[in-house]
């Protein structure tokens, strides 16, 4: 299988101000000498994730169909000719979701909603029902988003695919712990895309932390980012099973562990 680039763009989110972070988007890849295949850039990258009502980032969602987001990055994604998957808050028929795009030359290709739910995802977001893979360059690409990697039954079932794409939003260093584990215990190569920067509402602050990374098949974090906003560019060739794993039927040894123990 032939080789795949990467740029994860970890973004310092201007709460509610989608025009500033997409036109920061734009001046960071401008500046990235090898934008990669495939641009990741973080959970809500646009709006930022905690506000003080739901009619806020309600207020910000934007239906996929008519999106101005996803029209500007249609146009990034001309100019640099990458494909972006990026965190943008949706709305659909009066339901509104924490959901990720996948935007090329052509425009939107695909979506995913987010199917775990922090305590805030249940304040303003429906929750989202169906995994997503897709194909690019013959590469099959699983997406999930920051609460997700807490779950080891959401990611067991893209098994299957060549490289997980992780957009977060996170505050703290437990959920890389938990995206190295699912990426050794799966035999994957995880790429976490965090934010840095603040969200500031009435009740409290929130920071984020930064630190993306990526995670090889063996658990190994081979690219890791500082605590600033940063993009970096990364090259994956080897998207094969980690050898300890090769051979093992997970799916039949949970049943037969379920049967013992029952």
């Amino acid at each position: 299988m032939e080789s795949t680039s990467f740029t994860i763009v970890q973004l310092k989110v201007e709460h509610s101000n989608k025009s500033k972070n997409i036109d920061e988007v734009d001046k960071i890849l401008s500046a990235t000498s090898d934008v990669g295949d495939i641009t990741l850039l973080p959970e809500l990258f646009a709006t930022g994730y905690i506000f003080d009502s739901a009619s806020d980032i309600h207020g910000l969602s934007e239906d996929y169909r008519d999106s101005v987001t996803i029209k500007r990055l249609t146009e990034l994604s001309q100019i640099y000719q990458t494909t972006f998957v990026a965190g943008i808050a949706e709305k659909e028929h009066g339901e509104y979701y924490n959901s990720v795009a996948v935007v090329d030359t052509s425009g939107l290709r695909c979506k995913y909603r987010k199917i775990s739910q922090t305590s805030i995802d249940k304040r303003y977001f429906s929750r989202g029902s169906d995994l997503l893979i897709f194909k690019h360059n013959g590469l099959k690409v699983g997406v999930v988003v920051c609460f997700d990697i807490w779950f080891p039954e959401i990611m067991r079932r893209l098994k299957g695919v060549d490289i997980i794409l992780h957009l977060a939003n996170f505050g703290g260093s437990q959920s890389f712990t938990l995206a190295r584990a699912r990426a050794l215990e799966n035999g994957q190569s995880i790429l976490t895309c965090n934010r840095v920067g603040e969200d500031t509402t009435s009740e409290f602050t929130a920071s984020y932390c930064g630190g993306s990374r990526v995670y090889n098949p063996k658990g190994e974090a081979i690219v890791m980012l500082g605590e600033q906003q940063a993009s970096e560019t990364v090259v994956i060739d080897d998207f094969s099973l980690a050898p300890q794993f090769t051979g093992i039927n997970f799916e039949e040894e949970l049943d037969a562990i379920s049967k013992r123990l029952a």
